[in-house]
């Protein structure tokens, strides 16, 4: 029986109607999913609870105001900060993640994540948001939430995916209420740990994935060779995350991935590590190096 037959015969008994069989826009869907979960998000101007206004506006007691944009996405941020990047590399990033490339870290967390409480996500600094996206496929969960200060990024994840709620937010002053999260991201990003405990409930859990020694070695040699650069070591920012929350799992993750032309392209134009560097002076390698060190803490004194 064809889809318009099955619609006919419905329609007839009244059982449903034209609209109702009306996909629902990405701004519906983000209103729809923000009014579930209103209560935990603040105000990160007054911090006052929020209310969502005619399906299109987050607002406080204050009238402070936030707009949903048609695709989906929230801005929340006082001033809007130029990003140093622009929407080609997010773009490039996408591609690249989407391709596989990090396909033995995302592994290595669905592993953890299925292991434990996963109501909220929040991705801190998510750039274009597609490892969430991809783990939002992949465990049960009521609200996942990638933010960023990039509004280039966010743009990018809202139109590449309806799963999570993207948002353009400061990891410094996020819009969320205390203990809102039970699970907390940050790869390959910067990090606010003062934050991060506000947010992060009594018994949640924290991932920050940071580079290895070897990480793209095969770039890395070529921009800093000859330079003390050329040597890197994760131990200050290990340190730094023991004297934050309690270590309880450290993994490293090893892999050499196969690249095409068009991926080592996305691939340098997308990594920080060339932010400086003359891409045309690039060699082509066919192969790079992945070394990951994923860190798994809690609040001090909680248990795992």
């Amino acid at each position: 029986m064809t889809f318009l037959l099955i619609h006919v015969i419905l329609s007839e008994v009244g059982i449903i109607g034209v609209k109702e069989l009306k996909k629902l826009s990405k701004k519906q869907l983000a209103a729809n999913r923000i009014d579930e979960h209103i209560q935990i998000f603040k105000c990160p101007i007054c911090h006052k609870s929020m209310s969502l206004k005619d399906e299109t506006q987050l607002t406080c007691s204050n009238n402070h105001m936030y707009d949903l944009a048609k695709q989906g996405y929230l801005n929340m941020v006082q001033q809007g900060k130029k990003s140093q990047y622009d929407q080609s590399l997010f773009q490039a990033r996408q591609r690249l993640i989407k391709s596989g490339f990090y396909h033995k870290l995302l592994n290595q967390l669905e592993m953890i994540l299925k292991n434990q409480s996963t109501h909220y996500i929040l991705d801190a600094g998510c750039g274009e948001g597609s490892h969430l996206s991809s783990l939002l496929e992949r465990v049960n969960y009521s609200m996942g939430i990638g933010i960023d200060l990039a509004k280039e990024g966010i743009q990018t994840a809202a139109k590449g995916d309806e799963q999570g709620q993207w948002i353009v937010a400061d990891i410094a002053n996020t819009p969320f209420k205390d203990q809102a999260f039970n699970f907390i991201l940050n790869i390959l990003s910067p990090s606010n740990y003062d934050e991060f405990k506000r947010l992060i409930k009594d018994d949640g859990i924290i991932i920050k994935v940071v580079p290895g020694a070897n990480y793209l070695k095969e770039i890395r040699e070529q921009i800093f060779e000859g330079t003390e650069q050329i040597d890197y070591s994760n131990e200050q920012t290990i340190k730094r995350f023991e004297e934050a929350f309690q270590l309880k799992q450290r993994e490293n993750i090893t892999d050499y991935v196969s690249l095409s032309e068009e991926q080592f392209h996305d691939l340098i134009h997308m990594t920080p590590l060339t932010q400086d560097a003359e891409l045309e002076a690039i060699h082509f390698v066919d192969q790079v190096t992945i070394d990951l060190e994923v860190l798994v803490g809690q609040k001090i004194n909680q248990t795992y």
